[in-house]
């Protein structure tokens, strides 16, 4: 992804609807936060939502390799779909510029909104780079589907007993027990799940746990459902019930109440404000 950008010169937003890609990029990569934008959805966050996840999600299939539009706002920005398993599982979004040239094959979007007063300073790409742009978003698609192929490959093996000693190979313990959660947290996994997993015993597994990451299991496990219940309020639309047991929680008051005291918000106000 820095290699994309430092090619191009353009910021790389992810939208994440299968909730995969969460456990290892920062949160700003998940939102699109050039100056640009954030003024826009000052005033018009309505209208970026609108566009990026209603209309976007429902058209983008008519354009697997990939599209250049202009935005509501004005914006030019180059999307392609990454698709698992026949499902969109993620969004790339390169932008935001301002188009040098005719760009014949813009989609443009219906709408139009005004413009915040103040000069945004944004790169312009001339029309002959657009096709290149769009060409290495789909090697970047290529890599990161590769890579996801890999990983999904590794956590469904059968695990060894024969894993080496965590003072020695902590880092893949740890990646471990990062992929078991992944796979399982929508479930209800057990410690004795996990000692399973890893070869060892529940007792030495605990500790293990406390020692890689200086908490318990439990806790551990609670904040991924958690991360993924903020995923899929960012990227989905998806009822808030349906996102507390999507995320691996049993009953919806105790999801709210784990929900605000990590996060400050409600679930209903962590989605309104996560566009902004």
């Amino acid at each position: 992804m820095r290699a994309f950008e430092t090619l191009t010169g353009l910021h790389l937003t992810v939208h994440d609807p299968a909730a995969s890609l969460w456990p290892y990029l920062p949160p700003e990569r998940f939102k699109h936060c050039s100056p640009g934008c954030r003024a826009v959805k000052a005033r018009h966050d309505w209208a970026c939502m609108d566009f990026e996840i209603t209309r976007l999600r429902r058209e983008i299939l008519e354009y697997p390799e990939g599209r250049c539009h202009r935005c509501h706002a004005g914006f030019i920005e180059w999307v392609i779909p990454v698709l698992i398993d026949e499902r969109v599982a993620w969004i790339f979004f390169a932008g935001q510029a301002r188009a040098e040239g005719a760009y014949r094959h813009l989609v443009r979007d219906v709408r139009t909104t005004p413009r915040p007063a103040t000069k945004i300073a944004l790169p312009s790409i001339p029309e002959t780079q657009s096709a290149v742009i769009l060409e290495a978003l789909r090697q970047l698609r290529s890599r990161l589907l590769e890579w996801h192929g890999s990983l999904q490959s590794s956590a469904g093996r059968e695990p060894t007993p024969a894993l080496s000693p965590p003072g020695k190979d902590g880092a893949s313990r740890a990646h471990s027990i990062r992929s078991f959660l992944f796979e399982k947290h929508a479930a209800d996994p057990s410690i004795r799940d996990l000692a399973r997993h890893l070869g060892l015993g529940e007792s030495r597994t605990i500790h293990l746990v406390k020692e890689l990451f200086g908490c318990g299991f439990s806790r551990l496990l609670n904040q991924m459902r958690l991360k993924t219940t903020a995923s899929l309020l960012r990227n989905t639309s998806l009822p808030v019930q349906e996102v507390c047991y999507a995320g691996g929680f049993q009953d919806l008051s105790h999801f709210h109440r784990t929900f605000q005291r990590h996060f400050g918000l409600t679930p209903l106000q962590y989605r309104k404000t996560a566009g902004s």
